[in-house]
């Protein structure tokens, strides 16, 4: 027996901020004095800086994360215990996820997926963690793979998600960490060897580079460079000659980023500064104070890589759907194997778990949607068949 359930996967009624316009700005945690924080926008086409909301918190730990969702043009920053989620386009909070934790543990270093629509980070316990994913749709954890022993954290470190291939690699005190994502193979536990007086830091992603980003910074001689460190073999080296002498020094969680499309590095300064450069040259192209006391801390860009030609629900390797028109105005057709015996699941899922009904036409080898009533958004589709599992995601415009 068929069986159709659609999930809303964080849509919204009127959102009327594209991606491509999100992408012209720099979003973070603004946090202007003792106590008190907002989500902030650093608009980088017209050098302004916009408070977009004031958040219920009272301080932010060392441990703290955010990531984004692209496609959903939304802006997540983890506390270890909740999942905040943010339009970034109207500055709305539109969720504070209770994670449901063990006790006395935290979820840190979290990544969003944009393969699967999962997070994934670090189940940390004292001291000691693993590697797990937490699955929206069901409010659990997927455990992975525990961390290798020795294994120093550190507070304000990074984590990334490479999608071609299915990885996740983070930053430990003195080491690269990475992980095959399907199966749970450790495939980075590599020492960082950082270039004499310097220190390697603010790791993050370039797409189609087998290099990881970030900063070297001698801070007693007052310099900062553009840095790659090679996660297979640790060694890290200068993108350019050039060096600079501002925002060497930077707040724990200051963050930083990358435009993919730009291919421009961005990190947080200390005192409100917003630092980037060309991962090309290595060179500076602005150093921008903000203006404010305070500091901008978890700074990311709306910008993604590719996802491979296959993605991961759960802990295993599924291939994706052929979904046609896409992005889809009123019927949505999904091209899947042929089911002789007609057991077919098909689930769109969402962070808040709420079911929409579908006027469904089955045939053999397709199946079509009536979508016309969907509010417009990103949608995930999950296909499970007596084949095997499918993977889609499409646009309702």
């Amino acid at each position: 027996m068929k069986k159709v359930v659609l999930i809303l996967l964080l849509t919204f009624a009127q959102q009327t901020v594209t991606t491509a316009q999100l992408q012209n700005s720099i979003f973070g945690i603004d946090n202007p004095s003792t106590g008190n924080f907002n989500f902030a926008e650093y608009d980088l086409t017209t050098n302004t800086f916009n408070t977009l909301l004031t958040l219920p918190i009272s301080f932010l730990s060392t441990t703290y994360s955010a990531t984004v969702d692209v496609g959903s043009g939304v802006y997540y920053f983890c506390n270890g215990t909740f999942l905040y989620a943010i339009d970034a386009g109207t500055g709305t909070l539109i969720a504070n996820i209770n994670l449901n934790v063990p006790p006395s543990s935290h979820f840190g270093y979290v990544q969003f997926n944009p393969c699967d629509g999962s997070f994934y980070g670090l189940m940390i316990q004292n001291g000691t963690g693993s590697l797990q994913a937490y699955i929206p749709s069901s409010g659990a954890f997927n455990f992975i793979a525990p961390l290798p022993s020795g294994v120093n954290l550190c507070g304000g470190c990074s984590a990334v998600i490479r999608t071609t291939p299915n990885q996740y690699i983070f930053q430990a005190a003195y080491t690269i960490i990475g992980f095959d994502i399907a199966s749970g193979n450790l495939i980075y536990n590599t020492p960082i060897l950082d270039l004499p007086n310097e220190s390697f830091g603010h790791m993050e992603l370039k797409c189609g580079s087998d290099l990881l980003y970030g900063t070297s910074a001698n801070p007693t001689a007052g310099i900062k460079y553009l840095s790659t460190v090679d996660p297979s073999t640790g060694i890290v080296a200068h993108v350019g000659q050039n060096g600079w002498t501002p925002g060497v020094f930077k707040p724990f969680n200051g963050g930083s980023c990358i435009n993919q499309g730009t291919e421009e590095y961005f990190y947080s300064g200390v005192g409100h500064q917003l630092i980037n450069a060309n991962t090309n040259t290595g060179n500076l192209i602005n150093a921008q104070s903000i203006g404010l006391s305070g500091e901008l801390l978890l700074i990311r860009h709306f910008s993604v890589c590719d996802c491979e030609l296959s993605s991961v629900i759960g802990n295993h390797s599924v291939p994706l759907l052929q979904l046609a028109p896409n992005p889809a105005q009123n019927i949505l057709t999904i091209n899947h194997p042929e089911n002789s015996s007609g057991k077919t699941e098909i689930l769109i899922t969402d962070v808040r778990g709420r079911a929409i009904n579908c006027n469904v036409q089955h045939q053999t080898k397709k199946t079509t949607f009536d979508v016309s009533h969907l509010q417009p958004g990103v949608y995930f589709v999950r296909y499970d068949g007596e084949t095997g599992n499918y993977f889609g995601k499409f646009i309702k415009l």
